[in-house]
């Protein structure tokens, strides 16, 4: 029996001998005319071979009505007949079919195998940070490839972080930075490539922190006041507070500024169900330095600036659901407060320091298991030797178990383990910091181990 990653749930051998199927596509459904053509373009990368399009005798597929979205069936006693009911589970089949044949004389050989499968967990996904390191366009497209191939539902991409804005804006053109920014044309080219390959885009836009572009651009929109040197915040006795990266939670123009930014991300990704709009790691003591801040906390009855950052939170997570879309955030807002944020948002835990993922569930939230151990690739992890952790102990691990090397996590000294539940709705395996070259391999080390434990959650093959 071929490889398959990950694992089929119910596969049975039929015929154990290989024979040969034609090199061609047939499907009899016009719909998915745009995922076969994505399909040949791979087999000709892949294997060197350009299939006929319309063809039957090679790789069929068909509507099933009676399977799942996403769900897949797969007969190749004969031909390689793949079935499915959605675009979903067809392109989970066609991603089984690639793996399980091989090139020869005439066509592709293959064993007689029947397949019956579908995911544990929705969310399963690859994150990858072109907000510090710039990434190619060319390369984002492989990152969908990857995922096709290990059946990984959604891409994530990290757009803004530091002094890097890689999206195109209209509003705000000076955000954009110079040589290293997509451009609209290149998004809407994304949008489709990942659509006929059944990957769903996540775009993330950073918010309140991890975002000093935003202020040194535009600081007469993002902080309190302008200021020709950057984003400051004043203080009642007029001394300067630089807020670098932190945008400032009361000022109507901060506020609706994002707002705005949000408004564009959605626009550039129609078909994205998610946005994720960061919300980790901001320095909010300084927003009790700020006149302003201080000022909407007394009006609306708010105790101190971590009840504050909920509040951000909550503001913004209702915008990104006024726009149709499933707010995401990291964990980094604090317990204190959480009960003014949408419990429709859903919360990426990761580090189990500003809260925990059994805390998460507890106050009705849906969560992702983003667990710094070990599913984080970072440069210079000298406390594990490499750069992230090798596939064994991500086989080894579950989606419901969070744990970290630092001491300051409360995973760290012993896992935090949930019950298994349908609010974890999956995990993502995280590259930081990293060119792509730098990053590919380590993901294409790890990603089968991701896709592995998320495709079947309680019982690894």
């Amino acid at each position: 029996m071929p490889t398959i990653i990950p694992c089929p749930k119910n596969c049975t051998v039929q015929t154990g001998e290989k024979h040969t199927v034609l090199p061609a596509l047939y499907t009899d459904v016009p719909t998915w005319g745009d995922t076969l053509a994505a399909f040949a373009t791979m087999l000709e990368k892949g294997y060197g071979v350009t299939p006929a399009i319309g063809t039957k005798g090679g790789f069929e597929c068909h509507y099933d009505a009676a399977l799942e979205e996403n769900e897949y069936r797969l007969d190749s006693t004969g031909a390689i007949c793949i079935y499915a009911s959605a675009v979903e589970g067809l392109t989970y089949g066609l991603a089984t079919a690639l793996q399980a044949v091989r090139p020869t004389e005439g066509g592709f050989a293959v064993e007689g195998l029947l397949i019956e499968d579908r995911p544990d967990k929705d969310y399963r996904a690859l994150m990858v940070d072109l907000g510090r390191q710039w990434h190619p366009f060319y390369q984002l497209l492989q990152y969908v490839d990857i995922c096709f191939y290990y059946k990984l539902k959604y891409l994530h991409l990290h757009f803004v972080d530091g002094e890097l804005y890689t999206l195109p804006s209209e509003k705000f053109p000076r955000l954009s930075s110079e040589g290293k920014h997509y451009t609209r044309e290149q998004i809407a080219e994304l949008n489709a490539y990942a659509e006929a390959r059944g990957v769903v885009l996540v775009p993330e836009f950073e918010c309140p922190g991890h975002a000093p572009i935003l202020n040194r651009q535009y600081p007469e929109v993002f902080s309190d006041k302008s200021e020709e040197e950057g984003g400051v915040f004043y203080t009642e006795t007029g001394a300067i507070v630089d807020n670098k990266s932190l945008l400032c939670a009361s000022s109507p123009s901060a506020v609706e500024g994002v707002k705005t930014l949000l408004a564009e991300l959605a626009e550039m990704f129609p078909r994205s169900p998610y946005i994720h709009i960061g919300g980790d790691e901001a320095n909010i003591k300084l927003w009790g330095q700020c006149t302003s801040c201080r000022a909407y906390m007394e009006e609306n009855g708010i105790a101190d600036v971590h009840e504050l950052y909920s509040d951000y939170v909550a503001r913004i997570c209702a915008y990104v659901l006024s726009l149709g879309r499933t707010p995401i955030v990291w964990e980094g807002f604090p317990r204190k407060g959480s009960e003014r944020v949408p419990k429709e948002t859903v919360v990426v835990g990761w580090e189990c320091y500003y809260q925990r993922p059994d805390h998460l569930l507890e106050d009705g939230f849906r969560v992702i298991n983003a667990a710094w151990k070990p599913l984080y690739i970072v440069p210079g992890m000298a406390f594990s030797g490499a750069v992230g952790w090798a596939p064994r102990e991500i086989l080894d691990w579950n989606v419901y178990r969070w744990q970290h090397w630092w001491e300051k996590s409360e995973a760290c000294a012993s896992p935090i383990e949930v019950e298994p539940t349908d609010r974890v709705i999956g995990a993502t395996l995280c590259a930081w910091e990293m060119t792509h070259e730098q990053d590919i391999g380590e993901i294409m080390n790890r990603a089968p181990a991701l896709a592995d434990r998320t495709w079947t959650a309680e019982s690894p093959c």
